[in-house]
């Protein structure tokens, strides 16, 4: 596949020079199929615990509810294919996240994030189910966990390329964008993102093409969720199977520190940082990303604090990776009703009090946070300096 897009950075303007890749005329049919899942990290409540946390807060009150150490993986069964995408030559992924119970058992497993038929979360929430693992350990006694994220990949063999009446209607989409008519080629990608026969090679050219209008429309927050989404849909150079090339991977990667930064979300640029070091002949763009890195760091290791705005989406919960010890929250326009602490070694969940400064132990590992508000809810999450 030729290259798919040639950048020019520059560090010190954090500007980004695109040139708008052309499809890859490929036509290929189907043969087979598979379903593979891999483990990413995210985490959702447990729904007794948050029942428990709401019943006893009151006005500016924080309470310590639960601590955990980690449960371990027993057995994983494989998601079935559903027979219509796979008529369909349809393909994507599902990202959810899960509760292990006191014997280990997967509960209330819920869909994070997906990409592709709606029939793939059904297929991905009955197969967790059927997981099994060690128990979560609390004093020495098996007890409920709050787990990482899953994402299962719905993937046919032998299926990597695009139909010709997909390239019809993306070369049209892709024509109204390079013309200027941004609208309209949205609009266009609009349409084609409803086809129901879209398998992972054109979902992933159409996530390209979204993140192209998003940054021409100026839309920071959706352009870094259709990198996200790229890069979930991609595949990977361990398993032959990647739509772009490595260059473009990197690019991605690239781009996606640039909008997170913009964004505050220092966890994930310094994240997606080291996947760029680890990836080979990428010297050019890592030099060329070194200076916002150190930006970065230096804000981290400031005595100022890191304020990141915040809208809740429609699912009612919203994650972030912190880089610090201490958060609070501040400027709540809504309502905010718990948020849960996951670390590497701890499980820790809390009422919402805008007054209170949260304290981590270090001991704990890198944490995240998990707010569970009303839809829309607005505020600041604000990790603070030491101090």
């Amino acid at each position: 596949m030729e290259k798919a897009v040639r950048t020019e950075y520059s560090a010190q303007e954090g500007i980004v020079k695109r040139i708008q890749p052309s499809l890859v005329l490929a036509a290929l049919l189907a043969t087979g199929f598979t379903a593979s899942a891999a483990a990413q990290e995210l985490s959702i409540p447990c729904d007794d615990l948050e029942e428990k946390a709401l019943a006893e807060s009151k006005a500016d009150e924080v309470e310590r509810i639960s601590a955990f150490t980690p449960a371990t993986p027993l057995k994983r069964v494989d998601p079935r294919y559903p027979s219509q995408a796979i008529r369909k030559g349809r393909e994507g992924w599902v990202r959810l996240s899960y509760v292990i119970d006191e014997e280990g058992r997967v509960k209330d497993p819920v869909v994070e994030d997906f990409f592709g038929s709606p029939s793939f979360k059904r297929s991905a929430l009955s197969a967790v189910k059927k997981w099994q693992y060690n128990p979560a350990i609390k004093d020495g006694e098996p007890t409920q966990q709050c787990h990482q994220a899953v994402q299962m990949d719905f993937a046919i063999s032998g299926k990597s390329g695009a139909t010709r009446k997909f390239i019809k209607a993306y070369k049209d989409a892709e024509e109204r964008f390079n013309a200027g008519d941004v609208d309209a080629a949205d609009e266009a990608l609009k349409e084609l993102l409803g086809w129901d026969t879209l398998n992972r090679y054109e979902n992933t050219w159409l996530l390209n093409l979204e993140s192209h209008i998003a940054s021409k429309q100026g839309d920071v927050e959706r352009e870094a969720q259709s990198l996200t989404r790229l890069l979930a849909s991609n595949g990977s150079k361990r398993f032959n199977n990647m739509v772009f090339n490595e260059d473009y991977v990197a690019y991605a990667l690239q781009r996606k520190i640039i909008l997170d930064a913009q964004r505050g979300y220092y966890a994930e640029a310094l994240k997606s940082y080291t996947t760029l070091q680890d990836m080979e002949a990428q010297e050019t763009r890592i030099g060329e990303i070194a200076p916002l890195i150190s930006q970065i760091e230096e804000s981290i290791a400031s005595e100022q604090n890191l304020t990141v705005p915040v809208t809740i989406g429609s699912d009612g919960n919203w994650f972030h990776t912190l880089v610090r010890s201490k958060f609070a929250f501040g400027n709540i326009l809504g309502e905010l009703d718990t948020v849960e602490v996951r670390c590497d070694t701890h499980r820790e969940k809390f009422t919402v009090a805008e007054a209170h400064v949260w304290q981590i132990p270090s001991s704990w590992g890198q944490c995240q946070v998990m707010v569970k508000g009303d839809s829309e809810t607005k505020f600041d999450l604000i990790e603070v300096a030491k101090g």
